[in-house]
């Protein structure tokens, strides 16, 4: 078998099902929305695992080619004391101290999280891209494998640009481009790392035979070109600025790169900068130039909304530098933040739009420091081997090009807290490294088993655990119920406890479970506004009038504005308006007020008031309603 004009052996069946298999399984991660529910992400995490596991099991070579590559020592230290830095904020005894939403816990030890469960979901997902990682590299090892699995995953992307391309095109025909992640911003950093890796997977078929490969039709190269291009349109069709601007840096960084790299690369590299700047040309006639022009004259604007959402996460990083508040625990902190002024830009961004102030945030600096070592660490080796020749140095550049999109793509957004980029991005740095790493070669010599065990231990850790932490998630997805488990995480007990309180009349049994749910939830995350009025709405049922008053004070001080609640929270107060606390009215006013301000009047508020059986709290929020309406007319 030829490939790029070089004699390599025969692959066996397992060395290729193991190529398909990890390529598949991340675009599996990509099309289920990125990973990014919760529960989908943790079953992502422990699939990454078990495929681990069942590599090193069932192959021979994959046991031999890790203990083969060595150089294991530092980044299994780096990633040992990373996974304690980000576990520590389930203490209370970092320098940062006791986060002040455990006060309403007095008998909880507490810590410097807000939310333990997103801390624990957020390890689980961490340990599942260190099992990805030990795979990919494995997989790497071998120059033919490598080599077979970075054009698998080239060619998978390729079939889901072009779907992704097919489905905006033919339905939505309209807006920018999302593909499955949920976001243009998202698609545009996969699209234009994607361009990237093409380039370098075009850059090493013409290594040998020069841009004349083209000119005679070579069908690789061809096709290649063809990927470049359909990813160049793609991400023209997100109309992202920053995916634009760092798509460009890393193309252009890597063109210069292969152009001065060496004689022969000169003519191959001016062509593929040439065909890219045509396509770019083509691109924007055809189609992105009216919406990607309007992006950048809407680009101070965005500017100064995105200054609004960094300056509060900024203050809150600095009263917690050291350790953060704990991995997934922005949407707590950003609900804890939220004031009048901000509400219209903080009530439903999804992150901060900076991937490095999130990591310092939630991570605090140990925690980020140790991950940018441990990237460092792991990239520095990719990076030497882009200076070098042959093929592997021509994947090099393009994977410290393609990183270099990321980074500078995570200045304005945040696509790399996404799991299944996170994932993309592991395999991608997995494969190149192995594909790059020195081997140590004892001819003869038994390979040693201990890398073997000490992986299968690791993985079959992570796949345990994330049976404990994803079942019960997902049995509450598909209608059962596992909150029973000890190890169930804060939503699978908060969708138990909703489906007890959808019963009505429930019985002193069915309060006394969901009693016990709540108090478990709350443990979880006492920071949660949901999690408190759940509470409020148990004691409610159980007609204890004063504990659900405080319980719904409790939900708005930890979360005074938070949207994705004021429908549910507005109508439960004004129910119980004259059994209510003067400070829980006070603050169920100030909520509404807020509102109504941030929607200039809807009748949604009008509704909601109609729909009210309480008199005391009918009353009281229409003659609120007509206040704000005459302030506002």
């Amino acid at each position: 078998m030829r490939t790029d004009g070089v004699r390599t052996r025969r692959l066996a069946g397992s060395e290729t099902a193991a190529c398909i298999g990890l390529t598949a399984l991340v675009s599996s991660a990509v099309l289920a929305f990125g990973a990014s529910d919760t529960a989908v992400a943790a079953v992502f995490a422990g699939l990454y695992a078990l495929f681990l596991v069942i590599l090193l099991a069932a192959c021979g070579w994959a046991r031999r080619d890790l203990a083969r590559l060595g150089g294991w020592t530092v980044p299994a230290v780096l990633a040992g004391l990373l996974l304690a830095a980000v576990l520590a904020p389930l203490t209370p005894w970092t320098p940062d101290g006791r986060h002040p939403v455990w006060t309403y816990l007095p008998d909880s030890l507490g810590g410097a999280t807000p939310d333990r469960s997103a801390v624990l979901l957020n390890g689980l997902n961490l340990l599942g891209l260190f099992c990805l990682y030990v795979a990919a590299r494995v997989v790497g090892a071998s120059q033919t494998r490598g080599r077979r699995l970075l054009a698998f995953m080239l060619w998978a992307l390729g079939i889901y640009a072009a779907g992704a391309l097919v489905q905006h095109v033919g339905v939505r025909a309209e807006g920018r481009m999302s593909a499955t992640l949920l976001g243009p911003n998202s698609a545009a950093t996969v699209f234009a790392a994607g361009v990237v890796m093409a380039a370098a997977g075009l850059a090493q078929r013409l290594r040998r035979g020069g841009a004349g490969m083209l000119r005679k039709g070579d069908p690789r190269a061809v096709a290649l070109a063809g990927l470049v291009a359909l990813l160049v349109v793609c991400l023209l069709m997100t109309a992202s600025r920053g995916g634009l601007i760092a798509g460009a840096a890393g193309a252009g960084l890597f063109t210069l790169w292969q152009v001065f790299s060496g004689r022969r690369m000169s003519r191959g590299g001016a062509v593929v900068l040439g065909c890219a700047a045509l396509l770019l040309v083509a691109a924007l006639g055809l189609n992105g130039a009216g919406l990607v022009s309007e992006r950048f004259d809407l680009a101070q604007h965005d500017l100064d909304i995105r200054r609004q959402i960094i300056a509060p996460h900024w203050r809150a990083f600095l009263s917690s530098p050291w350790f953060g508040y704990g991995l997934g625990s922005f949407t707590t902190v950003n609900q804890m933040l939220m004031t009048e002024a901000g509400l219209r830009e903080l009530h439903n961004v999804r992150a901060v739009h900076n991937l490095y102030v999130q990591w310092l945030e939630e991570a605090g600096i140990v925690g980020a420091g140790l991950m940018a070592a441990l990237f460092v660490e792991r990239l520095v080796p990719i990076a030497r081997a882009a200076f070098g020749p042959g093929g592997a140095g021509v994947w090099a550049r393009g994977a410290v090009c393609a990183a270099a999109v990321f980074l500078i793509h995570g200045l304005s957004d945040f696509a790399l807290q996404v799991p299944a980029i996170q994932a993309l991005a592991v395999l991608g740095l997995g494969v190149v490294g192995g594909l790059v790493a020195p081997r140590r070669e004892a001819r003869g010599a038994k390979p040693d088993p201990a890398p073997a065990r000490l992986a299968l231990a690791g993985g079959g850790a992570c796949a345990l655990a994330a049976v404990l932490l994803a079942g019960p998630m997902l049995a509450a997805k598909l209608g059962g119920d596992l909150s029973a488990w000890p190890t169930a995480p804060a939503d699978a007990l908060a969708s138990s406890i909703e489906r007890g309180l959808a019963v009505r009349n429930p019985g002193a049994e069915d309060l006394a479970r969901l009693d016990r749910l709540s108090r478990r939830e709350l443990a979880l995350r006492p920071g949660s506004g949901s999690a408190w009025l759940r509470r409020a709405a148990i004691d409610a049922a159980a007609g204890l009038d004063g504990p659900a008053a405080q319980a719904l004070e409790r939900s708005y001080a930890v979360a005074p504005l938070q949207s994705s609640l004021f429908r549910a929270r507005t109508m439960f107060a004004y129910e119980r308006w004259d059994r209510l606390t003067p400070d829980a009215r006070t603050q169920t006013i100030y909520h509404l007020s807020a509102e109504y301000r941030r929607r200039r009047y809807s009748k949604s508020f009008v509704e909601m008031a109609n729909a009210l059986h309480n008199p005391a709290g009918r009353v009281g929020m229409a003659l609120q309603l007509t206040a704000l309406r005459l302030e506002l007319p």
